[in-house]
């Protein structure tokens, strides 16, 4: 009997990573290595082993689902809406994953369509077992309510589906009540809940009493005076009434006052102080010492409510908000457990710490028999952030591995790295009896993870999907860097003022002005000084021993103080606020910036190429980053509009489609707001104007264009000023992210390399540590990494999508070349082609949209050409191939677009409806009073 180790995993699986990475290190390092002595990376033992290696992972690890050998299941031919063929294979590795594991992870690049995937899933998942009646509970944040409702209706049919969307928790009490979970379902019932929603929960205060009991002692003297003695002062049980201890190291001791409040007298909850530890004396047996005793173990916190008492019975009014209101995890937790079928978390890298969300996440767990996690940005770059989720998600397999819960040092020994830095100062005046020498030792986390952690715990229970195995629906992307040097030219750059017409007034001129580019030495010197003075104060505070609480306000001011030095308040002490850097440093905000000039620069030129910006910057609220761009686009004609974090999550998506039909051209947000879930396809062009230290943030939003539905060719940019914090920050980030992609499935030598070796620390003290110490150099630089920008003007012009000959390649012609095929009907002769010329994997999609590809056929198409000589002839299709694509990347894009819907579809079965051509590219037909915003290479009609 062969030993075969099941997993779940899909393409790209390890072995193609592993063989990807061979290929790779083969054609950049030439030959294999011959001798051991050669080797020196991951990279070098690949080419030497690597064709060894893929052999042996291939006789032993056999997935349970292999894209290139098993089909897809036949249930999704009755999605409304068909998935792609990346899809349709996750999803059915998955099925087959839940015959195996309760609980699984969906790993997928941003822009794959996981919400597509899992729609599918608990749809072929339900009609497979549960003979297509079940209860699935999702899951999501709260901005992706609305779009999570609105897929499932896209690709379920309503009579086999029914959603339901659970606001607050009196929706979640009312379905309790309405016993609709008792009996079994009548169809797939789709229950979608905010996870900030599902968190919430009333406000805890202590239940505890703080007494103080004393006792007044007169003196009998001449004075006879009197004094009053404390004999007990701590916090007592509601209880058991006895006085609160904790455990230390020196032994128990009596809780403080400060064990409840923190330094600002707000209410904390610790593990500690959450229930009473008070033995209870149970009187059975006269003697203390032969008696029996129990835990108390009563609750020392309640919720806070208005109409609280005091023990004297007297009304009291409650300090602070205090809302009334049931968390709906704990409603779940003790009214549904077991009650649904699936239960599926989306963006469940935010869910893995010991927050209440991840909290909430987990008691849904407990409610359902399976449970599918999804992310796009499964690990931050810290083994420890997995170890909360994973633990939730797999109890069994992490406690037979050694695990109890809070093992997190443990697990960071096994599957992460520690970094312990030991100080020695030497002090003669120490003391008289040694050498006055000093020791202190500190131990702390590096961002990495060791490969174990993914063969260990991941490779059975998640399924991989990445962009590119979506080639066949998705346009080019590029990314790269966009420095700009502090010192500009001197110059005017002229913009037009903006004046603000009352109504009822004439139209006024708008009145031409300029702004003076800032010197060469302005912002330059004036950077340098306060990134002196901010350096001066951190070694002041590390050469006193410890670190230094400035490491924060000096990364921050100097990521954030060449963008907005105008609106800049100083620097002060966070304890002692003495003034580090003087708010004098602030400059003129009439002058304009060399990056700003760069922004400017950037967004004309898309708008000029028929084409959206959206532009992210993180320092905004107070700083004002986003409010200064807006300014300075509209001053030269740009129409703009600013999502800011007023706007609420669910209505995000409707009020940036709400401003796109307004017709603006450029979107300002924090990257923060729009990095999971929401599209961007209107803006393919992105501006990182800012990007702050937060990786994960980071690799979710520029990727929010680049998504299933775009057409136009796409590109991220990422600016900084050179020789700063921002270009160090933007090379520590490129380089620390291959170690979280290759935990993703995207390996690489470099990302190997991370992935064993770490990269340092977080990439917030990282920034701190090598500008304290002066080293900013010895980092490769994110241009060799993402590649540098070389994006073609004329590239970046709107592409349309429907017209054919926009694709096709026309600097690789070949000799005229032509095959006819023939079948009784039109259908038939596009299938007998279709045998021969279509890929494998399209060809199910093809057959099942073959009435929209006759339709794309009979409008005219280059080169497939439909005859019928006569009346009861047969239909023959002439096929010319030197008028195809001639790439295999265009030919399948090609090929996908012939089996989508015609744009006139729906409208030339009505017979009424005749469609007047208003405007193609930028010249229109005739002076109309209404203006249509349309590029060249798009067509308007008049509906």
């Amino acid at each position: 009997m062969s030993h075969i180790i099941e997993t779940a995993n899909v393409a790209p699986t390890l072995t193609h990573a592993v063989a990807d990475v061979v290929h790779e290190t083969e054609s950049e390092a030439g030959p294999q290595n011959k001798n051991l002595a050669d080797i020196r990376t991951i990279g070098d033992y690949l080419g030497m082993f690597g064709g060894d290696l893929i052999r042996r992972l291939n006789e032993e690890y056999v997935p349970v689902h292999h894209p290139g050998k098993d089909q897809t299941l036949e249930l999704l031919n009755d999605v409304k809406r068909p998935l792609f063929n990346a899809q349709a294979h996750v999803t059915t590795a998955l099925i087959k994953g839940f015959r195996l594991h309760r609980r699984l992870f969906l790993i997928g690049e941003m822009g794959t369509g996981k919400t597509s995937i899992s729609i599918a899933s608990f749809f072929s998942l339900i009609r497979e077992v549960l003979g297509g009646k079940g209860r699935v509970i999702y899951m999501v944040p709260n901005h992706l309510i609305k779009k999570t409702k609105r897929e499932i209706g896209i690709l379920l049919d309503k009579k086999d589906v029914e959603v339901h969307i659970l606001q607050n928790y009196k929706d979640v009490i009312q379905l309790r009540d309405s016993g609709k979970m008792e009996g079994p379902a009548k169809k797939i019932e789709v229950y979608v809940i905010a996870r900030d929603t599902c968190k919430l929960g009333y406000i805890y205060e202590p239940a505890v009493r703080w007494v103080e009991r004393t006792y007044t002692i007169r003196q009998k003297d001449r004075e006879n005076r009197s004094y009053k003695k404390t004999v007990f002062e701590g916090w007592v049980c509601p209880d058991c009434g006895g006085q609160l201890m904790k455990e230390e190291a020196d032994g128990t001791v009596p809780m403080e006052y400060e064990d409840f409040f923190n330094k600002h007298g707000k209410e904390t909850r610790r593990k500690y102080n959450l229930t009473c530890r008070n033995e209870v004396r149970l009187y059975k047996n006269r003697d203390p010492e032969q008696d029996e005793y129990r835990l108390c173990g009563s609750p020392l916190w309640t919720a806070k409510n208005k109409d609280k008492s005091s023990f004297k019975g007297e009304s009291r009014k409650p300090k602070g908000s205090v809302p009334r209101k049931v968390s709906p995890a704990d409603i779940f937790k003790r009214y549904f457990k077991n009650r649904f079928d699936l239960a599926i978390g989306d963006e469940c890298h935010e869910l893995t710490g010991g927050s209440a969300q991840a909290h909430a996440f987990h008691v849904l767990m407990g409610c359902a028999k399976r449970t599918l996690a999804m992310t796009g940005t499964l690990m931050n770059g810290y083994a420890s952030n997995l170890f909360e989720l994973i633990y939730r998600m797999m109890p069994r397999r992490l406690k037979s591995l050694g695990f109890e819960w809070g093992d997190v040092g443990k697990w960071i020994d096994l599957y992460g790295v520690r970094e312990r830095v030991t100080k020695t100062r030497q002090d003669t005046d120490l003391n008289s009896s040694s050498n006055g020498n000093s020791t202190r030792k500190s131990t702390k986390e590096r961002p990495a993870a060791a490969p174990q952690l993914f063969t260990d715990i991941l490779s059975d229970v998640a399924c991989f999907i990445q962009m590119a195995d979506m080639f066949e629906v998705l346009p080019k992307l590029q990314e790269g860097p966009l420095n700009v040097s502090l010192q500009g030219e001197r110059q005017f750059v002229n913009f037009t003022s903006k004046i603000d017409r009352k109504p009822g007034q004439k139209k006024r001129q708008l009145e031409k002005k300029n702004r003076l580019m800032a010197p060469h030495w302005y912002l330059n010197n004036n950077l340098n000084q306060v990134s002196n003075l901010l350096r001066k104060a951190v070694n002041e505070e590390l050469r006193k021993g410890g670190q230094s609480v400035l490491l924060g306000s000096l990364l921050n001011t100097l990521l954030s103080y060449p963008d907005v030095p105008f609106n800049f308040e100083g620097v002060y002490h966070p304890d002692t606020k003495k003034v580090i850097v003087p708010d004098s440093f602030r400059l003129s905000e009439r002058l304009i910036y060399p990056k700003e000039l760069q922004l400017i620069q950037f967004v004309k030129a898309r708008i000029k190429a028929g084409r959206k910006v959206g532009i992210y910057a993180t320092y905004t609220g107070k700083l004002g980053t986003l409010e200064r761009l807006q300014t300075l686009l509209e001053e030269h004609g740009v129409r703009t509009a600013v999502l800011e974090a007023n706007v609420p999550g669910p209505e995000r998506e409707e009020w940036i489609a709400k401003r796109e039909q307004e017709g603006i051209q450029v979107l300002l947000t924090n990257p923060i707001l729009v990095s999971t879930g929401l599209d961007l396809l209107g803006f393919p062009s992105l501006f990182f104007y800012q990007t702050g230290y937060r990786l994960t943030i980071v690799r979710q939003a520029s990727r929010r264009h680049w998504r299933i539905g775009q057409k136009n060719l796409c590109e991220t940019v990422y600016s900084s000023y050179s020789d700063t914090m921002q270009e160090l920050a933007l090379n520590l980030m490129a380089a620390k992210m291959n170690a979280a992609l290759a935990l993703e499935g995207q390996f690489s030598q470099e990302g190997l390399s991370a992935l064993t070796e770490g990269s340092g620390g977080s990439l917030a003290s990282e920034l701190a540590k090598r500008f304290v110490g002066n080293k900013i150099d010895g980092v490769e630089s994110a241009e060799s990494i993402w590649g540098k920008m070389s994006v073609d003007a004329s590239e970046l012009h709107i592409q349309s999508g429907t017209d054919l000959k926009d694709i096709i390649d026309e600097e690789s012609q070949f000799e005229e070349q032509s095959t006819v095929f023939y079948g009784e009907t039109l259908e038939e002769a596009l299938i007998d082609w279709a045998n021969e010329w279509i890929p494998t994997d399209l060809f199910d999609r093809f057959q099942n949209q073959i009435e929209y590809v006759v339709e794309n056929v009979e409008k005219g198409i280059a080169c497939l050409t439909s005859t019928k000589e006569t009346l009861i002839g047969p239909f023959s299709i002439v096929w010319h191939q030197d008028k195809a694509p001639q790439t295999e990347q265009l030919f399948r894009r090609w090929a996908y677009s012939l089996t989508n819907k015609p744009l006139g579809h729906s409208l030339s079965k009505t017979g009424g409806v005749n469609l007047e051509l208003l405007v193609e590219g930028k010249k229109p037909k005739t002076k109309t009073k209404k203006v249509y915003n349309v590029s060249e290479g798009q067509i308007a009609f008049n509906f």
